[in-house]
C-alpha cells in the first residue's frame, strides 16, 4: 500500500488526534516534537504529522517527516500535500517558508530563510541585526540529500536541486540545478508539450 493510501485510510484518526493536540501549548507541542523521534518508524511520522498540522501555519495532507528533523518558527511555516521531508533536515522559517503540494527534501538539507548583516562593526557579526527572505519551493519539486536552500530563493514548479547544491538565486521551472553556489545545468521540459522554464526577473 502506498504511503498517500495508508494516510487516507488513517486519516480521520489523524486528524482528530491534530484537533486535540491544538488544546496543548505550544512550548509542550515542541517538546514533544523532539521526543517523537524514540517512536517507531511509522507512530512516529504518524506523530509528527498531527504535531505539525498544530505547529504550521498551514499543513495538507500525506506529509511525511522523517527522524531528527528540526524545524524554527514553524508558525510561519506553509507546507502542502503529498510532501515527504526525510531524515536530518533543517528548516529555518524566521522570514517565512512556503513549500507546494508533491515536494521531496531529501536528508541533511537545510532551508534558512533568514541571513546575517555584518554592517554594525561595534558589534560581533552574530548580533548585527538578521535579513528575513521568504523561501517558496513549488509544485512537485525534488531536492536531493544535503542541499543548502539560502533566503530569499524561489524553486519554480517541476525542478530538480541536485545533491550538495547551495542555492543562493532562483531556480526557473522545469530545469535541474547543481553546484556551489546552484547554476541551472538541463532542461527537462518535453518541447513536445510546448512548456518552457519559467524565468525570474
Amino acid at each position: 500500500m502506498r504511503g498517500r493510501d495508508l494516510f487516507h485510510t488513517a486519516k480521520p484518526v489523524l486528524h482528530a488526534v491534530a484537533s486535540a493536540l491544538r488544546i496543548i501549548p505550544k512550548p509542550i507541542a515542541v517538546w514533544m516534537w523532539t521526543i517523537s523521534d524514540w517512536l517507531p518508524e511509522l507512530p512516529g511520522v504518524a506523530f509528527r504529522y498531527c504535531l505539525l498540522k498544530r505547529l504550521a501555519r498551514r499543513c495538507g495532507d500525506n506529509v511525511l517527516v522523517g527522524r531528527g528533523v528540526e524545524i524554527k518558527y514553524p508558525e510561519r511555516l506553509t507546507i502542502g500535500s503529498n510532501v515527504s521531508i526525510h531524515k536530518h533536515c533543517y528548516l529555518d522559517a524566521y522570514g517565512e517558508l512556503d513549500i507546494d503540494d508533491e515536494v521531496s527534501i531529501a536528508h541533511q538539507t537545510s532551508l534558512v530563510s533568514f541571513q546575517h548583516t555584518w554592517n554594525d562593526e561595534s558589534a560581533p557579526i552574530r548580533d548585527n541585526p538578521v535579513v528575513c527572505g521568504k523561501i517558496r519551493i513549488g509544485r512537485d519539486v525534488w531536492i536531493g540529500c544535503g542541499v543548502r536552500i539560502m533566503a530569499g530563493v524561489e524553486i519554480g514548479n517541476r525542478s530538480v536541486v541536485a545533491a550538495g547544491a547551495v542555492v543562493t538565486r532562483h531556480v526557473p521551472s522545469g530545469v535541474v540545478a547543481a553546484g556551489v553556489p546552484a547554476k541551472v545545468v538541463k532542461s527537462i521540459v518535453n518541447p513536445s508539450h510546448g512548456d518552457r522554464p519559467r524565468q525570474h526577473g
